[in-house]
């Protein structure tokens, strides 16, 4: 087989060099057999044997012209008869030394005269209609002498406020009311509304000393605006100090930094300042005194039919300029979009727009078309969201009866940015990436959806929530196979229904998946018989027969015979999806600090169907008492006389289980240390109420969690992490479910990845023991579930789905997250000894700004810690101030603790001496537990009164 291997990368094409499921194919072996003997004989993958040969012909083609885009440059190499996509090309050209080119360098050319100031404002569409009172009042507002006027623009969001002022500022360059260099400074005041103090600062400035932190002296956006226009957005949530502030400016134009005593700083700024709220309920009277000129924004409802329809033709002409292909937007399509409820304006028109025309350009690849058409299938969802579809078609209103056809020429080049990196070029990348790793065209395809879905909101993040209708499952499903196959199984899976009532809503999507890996692999002439198949046709007589059944009926329809035996296969499946009647459960309730527990809740709900598990999240300072009396109730309403399951994060929370159980008469187990796989488990066996009692159910977790099989990390067996991929055969759906995951989740990458086959259970049983020995097999995923002891299930029809997608995402981060101990997340340079606080905020800021040096945090957790304290105090009774930030900003768990030379006051009627930050995430559960068994021991308390230095600090809280 080795000597077969190599004769047949001889003959490849250096250009073209055989991927491994290429040679798979030519050799007739499975593709993990070829990564073997490859890496027994020493020769890289494609990817890499293509590289050296590549390399060169870069280094040629950009001799000759080295300014030559990337894009270009990948045309050329294809030319030559490669097939790269640009993302290949991009990393191949990082590499090389910089080109010399052997052509004479050209002179430049002259600048190019700026625009016709007459058509100032002329890139706002309804300059002379709609909007023409607006746009005067902007042009008086500029123009009015000596230094034109302040101005307020008001609005709903997405009206168009920000590119108004925009504007202004060019029309002022243009007449030259303004300098050409003036600058034009934009400011969000609600990226710092919850906190006044560096809101002002961002604003104003600060001189060195001013607070805790302040190191320089700093100039603020005021004197970066200096000569020009401030723009400020949002300026409603601008807290009454700072309108004082930009009223004296406004008035004297004059202003102080920020803890400066000196004389007032001088500067010339015109304000534009916007808001989506009244400016009488919002706004000092002082302030709008100052601001002579409003000017009202309309709602895109408001505007004409004409002005609607020229301000969606101006977004399609963008979209084909950025895609520089022909778009074709059909009638009907137009009609929708001009008549859809648009909450958010014209921003949420434009991103409509854009997701609709990153579907059509992925549908046109698929198709092979030159033409990107968008058809009324791509923008319907935007009248289902807000219930108009059916009055729509029934009321047949119509304004458009002709195709839109646009090149992107009808703009000018400098009407449109064109963003380095479109949602377009991530798409075409992407599948070409794909596509080079071997994947067919369906599957490369089915990837690139997914990841699409995901990354729609981060090209686009004015999208409302609402905006985008996601598939459900069965449409998802659906796409995975040929439109007539599905249709077969649908009709031949329907007359079954009345002989098995307990049928899951989820076998025909799994036969159809399996039916089409069968047609696929007879197309391709690689299918293989099943063997030993009478032994199961007696196991499952009723469902072999009805499988029978379904089989001629699929043939019939789809006119092609399948192979009988398949039936065995299907009446597996059948027989597998054949629901057991409803019983009552085993209650299962998850109890945490933090909102923790009602996320690993909502996992397993999701990851199972189910809806068993109840997430209860207690604040980090709540008393058990309360926590007492939330489980007390919560375990009335859900009992369903099978007792109820507590499991929680913490040990102390265990010992409420008794007196829950003397409270409610009802009976309670609890399990400490949990996490989502625990949660998953218990689900998983809750639902087994004929095979699992309370207790037993209790005893088995307890029994997993010691066993080193999956529920902790710091328990597991050090081995690397491994995926179990099952269908019946261990080939079709369990080779597609790989090759989606390794397409989709960038979590399996490095992580091994086993198909098995579920026919021959013992022979199952005997390989999962085998991979066990070098793997610690973390989730199977798959048709059916082969119940392995300790291994959590997640069906495929789930994975396929965008939560599904989710959850195994989150599933596989925290199998290989650690757990970490206080040890780990105290260091020395985080603890400040006898430190002077002028107040809270100075506190935190500080504080903050050492955990940011250490890395340990992004500049967006201070923020996300002043909401915190907005939401309301975070003391303890033992005098302690444990401020806390949101998780998503923690790059790395950490705890900054500040011990104060004199009582600090946190909130009204509370002081302390001891601030603990917290910068944690979920695998700090246990920490947290031995930092409250600390604090409650008032011997170590008072040691650490005593400390005197951070060392000393650090070895009592470690101890």
């Amino acid at each position: 087989m080795q000597n077969g291997l190599t004769e047949w990368l001889q003959k490849e094409n250096p250009r073209l060099p055989y991927t491994d499921d290429q040679l798979a194919a030519l050799l007739g072996i499975r593709r993990e057999r070829v990564i073997e003997l490859r890496r027994q004989a020493g020769v890289p993958d494609s990817r890499e044997r293509l590289k050296p040969v590549l390399r060169q012909d870069c280094i040629a083609i950009l001799r000759e012209n080295p300014v030559l885009s990337d894009r270009a440059l990948t045309i050329r190499l294809n030319e030559l008869g490669y097939s790269v996509s640009r993302y290949l090309v991009g990393i191949i050209r990082q590499e090389l030394p910089p080109p010399v080119s052997t052509k004479k360098e050209e002179k430049p050319t002259a600048p190019q005269s700026q625009p016709d100031v007459e058509e100032d404002f002329s890139g706002i569409i309804g300059w002379d209609g709609g909007l023409k009172t607006q746009i005067n009042q902007a042009k008086a507002a500029v123009a009015y002498p000596p230094n034109g006027l302040h101005t307020l623009i008001t609005g709903p969001s997405g009206t168009g406020k920000t590119y108004l002022a925009e504007n202004m500022y060019q029309y002022a360059v243009h007449h030259s009311y303004l300098p050409p260099n003036a600058p034009f400074v934009i400011f969000n005041c609600a990226d710092y509304a919850d906190n006044p103090q560096l809101l002002i600062s961002q604003l104003f400035g600060y001189v060195k000393g001013a607070f805790s932190g302040a190191n320089e002296t700093r100039d603020g956006l005021v004197e970066k605006a200096d000569g020009g226009i401030l723009f400020l957005d949002e300026v409603h949530r601008l807290p009454s100090e700072g309108q004082e502030q930009l009223f004296f400016l406004l008035d004297k134009g004059s202003y102080r930094r920020l803890g400066d005593s000196g004389l007032p700083r001088q500067v010339g700024v015109r304000l534009i300042a916007a808001t989506t709220s009244t400016p009488e309920s919002s706004l000092l009277l002082t302030f709008r005194r100052r601001i002579p000129m409003v000017i009202s924004m309309p709602s895109l409802e408001s505007r004409s039919i004409q002005e609607r329809y020229a301000i969606l033709r101006s977004f399609f002409s963008q979209e084909a300029a950025k895609l520089k292909r022909t778009l074709i937007v059909d009638p009907q399509a137009i009609n929708i979009l001009l008549q859809y409820s648009c909450p958010g304006n014209v921003g949420q028109m434009h991103s409509d727009i854009q997701v609709c025309c990153a579907n059509a350009f992925l549908e046109s690849i698929s198709a092979n078309q030159e033409e990107i058409r968008i058809g009324p299938e791509l923008v319907e969802y935007l009248l289902c969201t807000d219930s108009q579809l059916r009055s729509y078609y029934k009321s047949g209103r119509t304004q458009f009866w002709q195709d839109l056809i646009l090149s992107g020429d009808e703009l000018g080049k400098e009407c449109i940015q064109m963003p380095e990196e479109s949602i377009y070029q991530i798409i075409q990348d992407t599948l070409s990436e794909l596509q080079e790793s071997g994947m067919n065209d369906a599957e490369s395809f089915r990837a690139v959806r997914v990841k699409l879905d995901q990354q729609i909101r981060h090209f686009y993040p004015n999208q409302p929530d609402d905006g985008i209708q996601p598939p459900d499952d069965e449409s998802r499903l659906n796409s995975l196979v040929e439109p007539l196959l599905w249709e077969a199984v649908q009709q031949a899976v329907e007359p079954l229904k009345a002989e098995f009532p307990q049928m899951d809503e989820n076998l025909q999507s799994v036969l159809a998946i399996h039916l089409d890996s069968v047609v696929r692999s007879l197309a391709a002439g690689t299918y293989s018989r099943r063997a030993d198949t009478a032994n199961l046709q007696q196991s499952y007589p009723r469902e072999y027969a009805a499988a029978c059944s379904l089989l001629t009926s699929v043939s019939e329809h789809i006119g092609l015979k399948l192979p009988t035996e398949e039936a065995v296969v299907l009446a597996m499946y059948l027989h597998a999806f054949s629901s057991r009647p409803l019983a009552n459960r085993i209650r299962v309730i998850v109890l945490t600090h933090g909102e923790v527990g009602p996320a690993m809740a909502n996992v397993a709900n999701k990851m199972l169907r189910d809806d068993n598990a109840i997430g209860i999240a207690m604040a980090l300072d709540e008393s058990s008492d309360r926590a007492l009396e939330c489980a007390v109730r919560m375990v009335r309403e859900i009992d369903e006389e099978k007792g109820c399951l507590l499991l929680v994060d913490m040990g102390s929370l265990a010992s409420l289980a008794p007196e829950i159980e003397f409270r409610t008469g009802i009976q309670v187990r609890c399990v400490a240390r949990v996490d989502t796989l625990m949660v998953l488990d218990a689900v998983r066996r809750a639902g087994l109420s004929e095979e699992y009692s309370l207790d037993e159910l209790a005893d088995a977790l307890e029994a997993g969690r010691l066993n080193a099989g999956f529920s902790r990390n710091d328990r597991r067996t050090g081995k690397p992490p491994a995926i179990l991929t099952v269908c019946a055969t261990g080939e079709g759906n369990a080779r597609r479910v790989r090759s989606f995951m390794e397409a989709t989740i960038p979590e399996c990458n490095g992580i091994h990845i086993v198909e098995l086959g579920l026919l021959n259970r013992d022979v199952m049983l005997e390989r999962v023991d085998q991979i066990k020995k070098e793997y610690d097999v973390v989730v199977v995923v798959g048709t059916m579930n082969p119940e392995l002891p300790g291994v959590p299930f997640l069906s495929m029809n789930y994975v396929f789905s965008s939560h599904g997608t989710m959850a195994l995402t989150n599933l596989l981060t925290d199998c290989c997250q650690s757990r970490l101990d206080l040890a780990t997340l105290l260091q020395p340079e985080l603890i400040l000894c006898d430190v002077e606080f002028g107040d809270k905020n100075e506190a935190i800021d500080q504080m903050t700004e050492l955990l940011l040096q250490a890395g340990c945090v992004t500049p967006e957790f201070q923020l996300s810690v002043y909401k915190r304290e907005n939401m309301g105090a975070t003391c303890l009774p033992e005098g302690i101030a444990i401020p806390h930030g949101d998780t998503a900003f923690v790059t790395k768990p950490a705890i900054c603790v500040a011990k104060t030379r004199h009582p600090l006051e946190w909130v009204e009627d509370f002081v302390t001496n001891w601030v603990f930050l917290f910068a944690l995430n979920e695998s700090c559960a246990e920490s947290v537990q031995i930092f409250f068994q600390i604090i409650k021991d008032e011997k170590r308390l008072y040691i650490l009164e005593n400390a005197t230095t951070p060392e000393e600090i650090l070895k009592i809280l470690t101890q």
